[in-house]
């Protein structure tokens, strides 16, 4: 109930949006174009338990799309709707697990905040840092990297990184090479338009998100510190 433990706590969705779904979001009203399309996408999410439509099989033609939150400005409620989408994720596969008799998974979906997780990779890559004080750091950053990898629903939020390292870089190329090659739908949220994500990893990995996302622009300016 309080979205601390369980399901809602292992897929690492911030506190703050542990409750928040597509219908009680804070961005809603805001952002009343872009969730025409998120509660569109979210219907979809029963394809999850179409066998002829397996995530990263063969038969594309009902694969669960990945979609692009984008705006200039921060604060205009991008991570607010990929974690509410994500929510939405977990409880489709709860409830749709117990109709059909299945186990629902532990971890059906996962959140990755890439400021953060960049804050673990410089935990350990600082220079003469004690082992035992570096492995603190370097333990949740690869346990982070393979659940975003493997999970069947991500989001990754914040992928526009600026100043990391080329082999940070090479980490967060690495996960969404995995998801975008194996067709698992993902929520990357940005501010940068997702033609830069050529120029932030390369052409080839941009054209595979190109071709599985559905770009959604935020407009406005920032709104942090101005909802009740």
């Amino acid at each position: 109930m309080t979205g601390k433990s369980g399901r809602a706590g292992l897929a690492n969705v911030p506190a703050d949006y542990r409750l928040t779904t597509t219908a009680n979001s804070p961005a809603r009203k805001e952002q009343a174009q872009a969730y025409r399309l998120i509660d569109a996408y979210v219907k979809t999410f029963e394809r999850q338990f179409d066998d002829k439509a397996e995530q990263g099989g063969k038969d594309t033609h009902n694969r669960i799309k990945s979609l692009y939150l984008f705006s200039e400005s921060p604060g205009t409620g991008k991570t607010t709707t990929a974690s509410a989408v994500l929510n939405e994720w977990i409880v489709t596969h709860y409830v749709g697990s117990v109709k059909r008799g299945r186990q629902p998974l532990q971890l059906p979906a996962y959140f990755l905040d890439v400021n953060e997780w960049q804050t673990l990779f410089l935990g350990f890559n600082r220079g003469n840092i004690p082992q035992d004080i570096a492995e603190q750091y370097s333990r949740p950053y690869y346990t982070s990297m393979e659940k975003a990898k493997h999970a069947p629903f991500a989001v990754i939020d914040d992928i526009g990184v600026r100043g990391a390292t080329d082999a940070f870089r090479g980490d967060l190329h690495t996960i969404i090479n995995y998801r975008t090659a194996n067709g698992l739908p993902t929520v990357y949220t940005s501010n940068l338009p997702i033609e830069d994500m050529a120029q932030v990893f390369d052409a080839r990995l941009y054209d595979r998100m190109r071709d599985m996302c559905v770009p959604i622009e935020f407009e406005g300016g920032s709104k942090r510190g101005m909802r009740k």
